[in-house]
């Protein structure tokens, strides 16, 4: 089994919420991806945000104050990862919510926050799923 800490970012713009489908398991996640050694999640947030949607350190803005985390296990290929995942609230200077990787499988999406309960495609893992559900979808 393989151990990963991974970033995660819960960027919201207006009622809706960023987040990232890959489009070739269709599933959504929230933005960001793996630390690398001696990253602090800060830093790792700016690189993932710079990788995957061409963000400049001055375009990110992190809520040191947002602080959550979860542990879970995925199964993906036959092999099974255990993640530890550290979600921050970001606020981006960019109204651009795009993917500027050449890279297919990751799209990103406005996904409104009245859409969230009831998704056509399910939003990986699943406490990043309750917790976003819990925080920002309350009736």
């Amino acid at each position: 089994m393989r151990t990963q800490a991974v970033v995660r970012c819960i960027i919201i713009k207006g009622d809706s919420i960023v987040l990232c489908r890959n489009t070739i398991r269709d599933f959504y996640s929230l933005p960001g991806g793996g630390l690398e050694l001696g990253e602090t999640i800060n830093q790792g947030i700016v690189r993932e945000l710079g990788e995957e949607m061409g963000l400049t350190p001055e375009q990110i803005h992190i809520h040191d104050d947002s602080f959550f985390a979860y542990e879970h296990t995925v199964v993906a290929d036959g092999e099974e990862f255990y993640g530890i995942d550290l979600l921050k609230r970001v606020d981006m200077d960019s109204d651009v919510v795009e993917n500027v990787l050449d890279y297919d499988a990751i799209k990103f999406e406005l996904v409104k926050f009245s859409d969230l309960p009831n998704l056509r495609i399910p939003l990986y893992p699943e406490p990043a799923r309750n917790y976003l559900l819990e925080k920002f979808c309350k009736k």
